[in-house]
């Protein structure tokens, strides 16, 4: 099939829809449209493939949370750590990095957990000392000698480690808000932003957090990336808890459509 001018619209209105996180197709009866035409003509499907290989991006799911795509980082739609709120500086870029990659590892430490579509929860607070606990287990394989198989990963941790959890500003408009200069910041700051992306959830009783299944597909395709795969690997070696501040990880009761 020869395809016209309108298809061609749809596709580029397909990938228009693709690229606004939030939008669901339970949301808007265009969308559903021409998510249903790829979903169920191969000749639209393969041409709107092919325009986003050119764009160097690729479909994840095509399911109920709409067309979800993976992008490599020399693609125009590729996100960069430095764009998150806050993040422009080294130690800035630093801190959002680890921390994303952090609750990745945290909510998926299995390819189990990849597989299992599910919401996951995330206590800020209890998620902090966590990655603190982490941060002080790479301290231990670095002074034993074990290398991180990641520079950015190893600049991180150190910089995280010797970052108060908590510091309050006193000055100014800063007065009483979280410092940049904590590893709290840190970790609201990228849930936030998460959730912007369509990719978290606050809870309505606050400091708690769900992941939605558009992460999980994201975290999946991003499985093999040596930060995430180390700091996975050192989560899934027995250690000790710190207190919990509220649950874990939990089943959740479905993502918004």
């Amino acid at each position: 099939m020869t395809l016209t001018q309108n298809d061609h619209t749809d596709i580029g209105t397909l990938i228009a829809y693709a690229l606004q996180p939030t939008q669901r197709p339970g949301r808007s009866q265009e969308y559903r449209r021409v998510l249903g035409r790829y979903r169920t003509e191969s000749d639209f499907r393969i041409a709107a493939d092919a325009v986003l290989h050119g764009l160097q991006a690729r479909v994840l799911s095509d399911g109920d949370l709409g067309l979800v795509l993976g992008v490599s980082p020399e693609s125009p739609f590729a996100y960069r750590v430095g764009d998150m709120p806050h993040a422009a500086t080294r130690i800035g870029r630093l801190m959002a990095g680890l921390v994303l990659v952090g609750v990745a590892a945290y909510a998926y430490p299995t390819p189990a957990d990849l597989e299992e579509e599910r919401i996951r929860r995330v206590a800020d607070l209890e998620f902090e000392q966590w990655m603190r606990a982490m941060c002080e287990r790479l301290q231990q394989h670095d002074a034993a000698g074990e290398p991180v198989p990641d520079d950015g990963l190893d600049e991180a941790w150190r910089a995280y480690h010797e970052m108060p959890s908590t510091l309050v500003g006193d000055r100014g408009r800063a007065s009483g808000r979280l410092s940049p200069k904590c590893t709290l910041y840190w970790v609201r700051n990228v849930l936030g932003w998460l959730a912007e992306q369509g990719m978290a959830r606050a809870d309505s009783t606050g400091g708690m957090w769900m992941l939605t299944e558009r992460f999980r597909i994201q975290v999946k395709d991003m499985a093999g990336e040596p930060a995430y795969t180390y700091l996975a690997e050192i989560a899934r070696r027995p250690h000790p808890r710190p207190p919990a501040t509220g649950q874990r990880l939990a089943a959740g009761d479905g993502e918004d459509a």
